[in-house]
């Protein structure tokens, strides 16, 4: 069956509208309360639904269903999307969350929401064009990594604001949030080394694998039971790793794409660091929010 991206999933006869307060696969709450308890949907009802109907299930390891659901996602990016806590998709990112907390001295967390970052086609432009360069020099898809070598690390930064909290998922403008600025334009190199006096590896983006070690970043501004994480795809590359400071750093050195900071018994770290020196290596992907 085709589905018309304007018309209602379930009737297919009067347009999408809002529902609960939020743009809906769906005309009205009577469709939408149909659409879950009929048998033509039910296959839909799995952990593995479309993050924008919450109907269909994605398709392979996309977010959403189709072309449709994902071209009105991006349409109204930059938006979060919330993802149902039985979802696939909420036990990856919950398992690299917990798994990678290694503070002894931290009890790990509760995980409470996360929230998949939609991001606009020209958003991910430049992002996508520096990957494809990076893996045309690393050949990084023929030994079986990921195109330019990409990972998912964590950030942890300034909120002021709210957002992540039950309910709040609109950005706000405040120019102190740099939480919601990361989300709405990504990472910036020149608001570098605002949050600390020197940066270990010079004028970079800074990572880790470590979510504990990102935690030890995040700031609420304002009162929130609540704390919210970024997740982030990197394009790594080819890393250097090194083992004592270098503050003086604006780039990887030659033949190097990015650096990593290794924790060892030698290095002046604890915990691990990633850097990037280049906005078009980092693009948000996931917000998590966590007690």
């Amino acid at each position: 069956m085709e589905f018309n991206s304007e018309l209602c999933a379930f009737c297919h006869f009067r347009n999408r509208g809002i529902v609960d307060g939020l743009y809906s696969s769906y005309c009205s709450t009577s469709c939408a309360n149909q659409a879950k308890s009929s048998s033509q949907y039910s296959y839909g009802r799995t952990n593995n639904v479309c993050l924008m109907c919450r109907v269909r299930p994605r398709t392979g390891n996309h977010h959403f269903c189709g072309r449709p659901d994902a071209e009105m996602a991006e349409s109204m990016a930059p938006l979060l999307l919330e993802v149902p806590s039985d979802h696939v998709t909420f036990g990856d990112i919950e398992n690299q969350f917990k798994s990678s907390w290694k503070h002894p001295n931290k009890a790990i967390p509760t995980l409470h929401r996360v929230y998949k970052i939609v991001e606009s086609q020209s958003f991910r432009a430049n992002y996508e064009v520096y990957r494809v360069g990076v893996d045309w020099r690393g050949q990084f898809m023929a030994s079986n990594l990921a195109p330019g070598n990409e990972c998912r690390r964590w950030h942890g930064t300034k909120r002021a604001c709210n957002l992540g909290d039950p309910g709040v998922t609109q950005l706000c403008y405040n120019t102190n949030c740099a939480l919601c600025n990361i989300i709405r334009t990504s990472f910036d190199l020149g608001h570098s080394g605002n949050n600390f006096g020197w940066e270990r590896f010079g004028k970079g983006i800074y990572t880790s694998a470590t979510s504990s070690k990102s935690d030890d970043y995040n700031q609420n501004l304002v009162y929130s039971p609540y704390k919210a994480l970024l997740l982030n795809t990197v394009i790594v590359g080819q890393a250097i790793k090194l083992t004592q400071n270098s503050p003086y750093l604006t780039a990887p050195p030659a033949g190097y794409d990015s650096v990593i900071g290794e924790a060892s018994p030698s290095s002046v770290l604890n915990y691990d660091e990633l850097v990037v020196y280049t906005n078009d290596a980092i693009r948000p992907s996931y917000l998590v929010v966590y007690t």
